[in-house]
């Protein structure tokens, strides 16, 4: 692995730490100073929008200009917001912090940024046979780091209830390690150079979506848009605002509910190894499928779980099959479409997926207001399992250059004539 890969890498991970923490800090946090379920939402809502107006824009920009330059600002801008966390609880305030970057999945306008250029850099820097392998290394800092962050997202809890500190100085203690780690992400971007291995095409492969090199596939981007943007529709229903399901399902604290967020992180670490694997054995489309499949069907079982620990352990399971399903994504994203243009469709495809998890979280703390507890959940794991139907239906077939490539070479080719024979 290039040393720039693993810059990205480290960066990955103590860029999302903070995320890892205010996902399940976050809507506690809020609920505990007195914010209602549907303004927590709405204020993921907004973070989620202005990540996804500024992931829309930045593509093109990042593809014409650079990736460096717009990754290292996006890896720093949510320290600003997370400087504002640490200061006050004003609810305007709290706004623009969230805006700026660090809260729910889309990580606010820095995060737009980042999910930009962060996947089409990584390519860029390792051959096209690793790129796989790179991503998924990508996602071992992902998970690992939400995985520390969500455990963390407890310990303002235990301090305070150890009566070391006031509830409202140990959530500020926890802000400040969020702005240590936002910086320490920045300054490892600083040292990386631009990319260096443009993926080829195989021998006589069709170019990306059958028009010429550099120009933008768009029936090919239409299939992902529809795709991504199922799949954050279920994210933004279901997951945004998990934790304060849980709260209210089962009547518990954040002390209590960060383990099953560390733990369902984590559980990811050893199955996301398996990645390049079981993409090299059975194909990157086949694999996002069947986990995608699985995650859905446990998913679905959370609404009629019963008692924290089932539901629970429902939870860890499909976080592991999860943590399988994004790397597996991101590379067929990355290898579907000419290089020269990977940020530009990054930016549509999850612009698209981060403003469906935008928009959710309202409509779901809506529904929490409410105490319809189940329907968000209901609701998210029909978007899944769409997600997985149109992927299926529209995209599973679609060639990778080096799928094409291993069945043009020579030693398969020799075996194809010889079964032939």
């Amino acid at each position: 692995m290039p040393r720039d890969a693993r810059l990205l890498l480290f960066s990955q991970f103590f860029g999302s730490l903070p995320i890892g923490t205010l996902l399940v800090f976050f809507p506690l946090y809020m609920h505990d100073i007195g914010t209602k379920s549907i303004l927590i939402g709405g204020l993921i809502t907004g973070a989620g929008i202005g990540s996804s107006l500024l992931l829309m824009a930045i593509g093109p920009l990042a593809d014409r200009f650079g990736r460096r330059e717009f990754l290292i600002a996006g890896t720093a801008l949510p320290t600003a917001g997370l400087c504002i966390f640490t200061m006050t609880t004003n609810t305007g305030w709290l706004v623009v912090a969230s805006m700026l970057g660090g809260v729910g999945f889309s990580g606010g306008m820095g995060g737009g940024l980042v999910t930009a250029t962060f996947n089409p850099m990584l390519a860029g820097l390792v051959e096209p046979r690793r790129r796989t392998l790179a991503l998924s290394y990508a996602e071992v800092a992902w998970v690992t780091a939400l995985g520390a962050g969500a455990l963390l997202a407890g310990a303002p809890s235990l301090v305070a209830q150890a009566g070391i500190l006031t509830p409202l100085a140990a959530d500020r203690a926890l802000f400040i390690l969020c702005v240590i780690s936002s910086l320490a992400a920045t300054i490892l971007l600083l040292p990386v150079g631009k990319e260096r291995h443009p993926i080829k095409q195989a021998p006589g492969a069709p170019r990306h979506g059958g028009r010429r090199q550099g120009k933008l596939p768009r029936g090919l981007i239409a299939r992902l848009a529809v795709f991504f943007t199922l799949q954050g529709l279920g994210l933004g229903m279901v997951v945004q605002l998990l934790p304060l399901w849980f709260a209210l399902r089962f009547n518990t604290s954040a002390g209590a509910i960060a383990p099953l967020f560390s733990a369902a992180q984590l559980v990811g670490f050893p199955l996301v190894l398996l990645v390049p694997y079981l993409a090299k054995r059975f194909g990157v489309a086949t694999l996002i499928l069947v986990v995608a499949i699985t995650s859905t069907v446990l998913l679905a079982g959370l609404p009629i779980a019963t008692s924290l620990p089932l539901a629970g352990a429902l939870f860890i399971a499909r976080s592991g099959f999860v943590s399988m399903q994004w790397p597996a994504q991101h590379s067929f994203l990355q290898g579907a479409v000419d290089p020269k243009i990977r940020a530009t469709v990054t930016s549509i495809t999850l612009g698209c997926w981060s403003t469906a998890n935008a928009v959710a979280p309202f409509f779901a703390g809506y529904l929490f207001d409410r105490k319809l507890l189940s329907l968000p959940l209901v609701l998210g794991v029909s978007c899944y399992g769409a997600a997985a139907l149109w992927f299926l239906l529209t995209l599973r077939h679609i060639p990778l250059p080096e799928e094409q490539d291993e069945a043009t070479s020579p030693g398969l080719m020799e075996i194809g004539v010889a079964t032939a024979g």
